[in-house]
């Protein structure tokens, strides 16, 4: 049965149904994509219809709306969710569908801040940009999923409260969208502001996953934007057949003088040759490479390597028979205190005596036997 033969909320139900039937398949059969795509279209006739009919309006509150249209709200919700399920092979058919199911969630959030279903404190939880400090990231998570868990158990405290014999156990999200649309008369006696207020919590709930979509979606789009451009096929087939072309052109056998082949029919040679780039310069460097030694020639002389290592420091200076003559420090000292009469004299023979005062404390406190006494028979 087409689209415009059936009512809206029976389209609807078809839709929520074949959305719900391939959770439990796999997306990327390609039975799974007919229904998602035949659910899509379905769920575009509804929207269409939807705004045909004008049900709703910038201009009017949650409240002025009528209790059996406030479930077609979630009809965007609905559109940007399946169509995150449609398989695409290429990155620029995954970004159009971004694009469609961002389209989608985006009016379903603006649907709600114009009928002021979100309240300020879950904007700033939910909505806000994720602080930089990491722990401060981590607690935002936390309590996102604390509201979260703390809605889905509104909507089932409700939903249970509810008197409706046909109310069954949703499993998924799009059951629990059919089941609303089934139920969204009043029984006798039944309270319209409870069943208003179910629908509200339903509303909350969906704006969260909307917005989680919306983000995971966005870095996503990153993703894709930043990925290397997929080189084509035909080009790079060319490019490597022109590639060898080049390479065969530049080493290939000389042609003989004389027009003899050098190779029979066979593929044996008949004459000895020689395989040589078609460059005369690059025949000139190769041929010149032949006749050289087959180790390395030095490149300076003795003298000059040492030369290079003292000017680099790796030359310890000092020591053999001049060293050895060399006065000591303690030589040096006594040399300076026997200059009687000049300031410097007085001042070495000073430290002199202080270094002696110093070595005579030393000894005493020190006795000669007085090291490792633990090692003693």
């Amino acid at each position: 049965m087409s689209s415009e033969e059936i009512g809206l909320g029976a389209l609807f139900r078809r839709a929520l149904e074949a959305a719900s039937k391939v959770l439990d398949l796999p997306t990327l059969e390609e039975k799974t994509q007919t229904i998602i795509l035949s659910a899509l279209t379905d769920l575009r006739a509804v929207a269409s219809r939807i705004n045909t009919l004008g049900l709703f309006s910038p201009n009017e509150r949650l409240d002025e709306l009528s209790t059996r249209n406030i479930v077609y709200i979630l009809v965007p919700y609905v559109i940007g969710d399946v169509q995150l399920r449609v398989r695409a092979v290429e990155p620029d058919e995954r970004l159009e569908s971004l694009r469609s199911a961002t389209i989608a969630l985006s009016s379903f959030v603006r649907l709600l801040d114009d009928y002021e279903v979100i309240s300020p404190d879950d904007k700033k939880l939910h909505a806000s940009a994720p602080p930089n400090d990491p722990a401060k990231r981590r607690q935002m998570k936390i309590d996102q999923y604390k509201a979260e868990k703390a809605i889905k158990s509104r909507v089932e405290a409700l939903r249970n409260r509810r008197r409706q014999s046909s109310s069954v156990e949703a499993s998924n999200d799009y059951e629990l969208i059919a089941d609303l649309l089934s139920n969204q008369n009043l029984d006798e006696g039944e309270d319209e502001e409870e069943v208003r207020d179910l629908f509200r919590t339903v509303l909350r709930m969906f704006w969260t996953q909307a917005i989680g979509h919306l983000a995971n979606v966005e870095r996503e789009v990153e993703v894709l934007r930043s990925a290397p451009p997929k080189r084509d096929q035909n080009t790079t087939q060319q490019t490597d057949s022109a590639s060898r072309a080049r390479t065969d052109e530049s080493w290939r056998l000389d042609r003989p003088l004389g027009g003899e082949s050098l190779l029979d029919q066979s593929g044996r040679p008949l004459r000895p040759f020689t395989i040589l780039p078609s460059s005369a310069g690059e025949r000139a460097r190769l041929q010149a490479e032949v006749f050289r030694p087959d180790h390395r020639l030095p490149t300076m002389t003795i003298d000059e390597y040492l030369e290079e290592e003292k000017k680099r420091g790796n030359f310890i200076s000092g020591g053999g028979e001049a060293s050895f003559n060399a006065p000591t420090s303690k030589e040096l000292l006594q040399e300076a205190a026997e200059m009687d009469g000049t300031m410097d004299g007085e001042e070495n023979s000073e430290q002199k005596r202080r270094e002696e005062e110093e070595w005579a404390l030393y000894t005493e406190a020190h006795p000669k036997g007085m090291g490792n006494t633990l090692n003693r028979g």
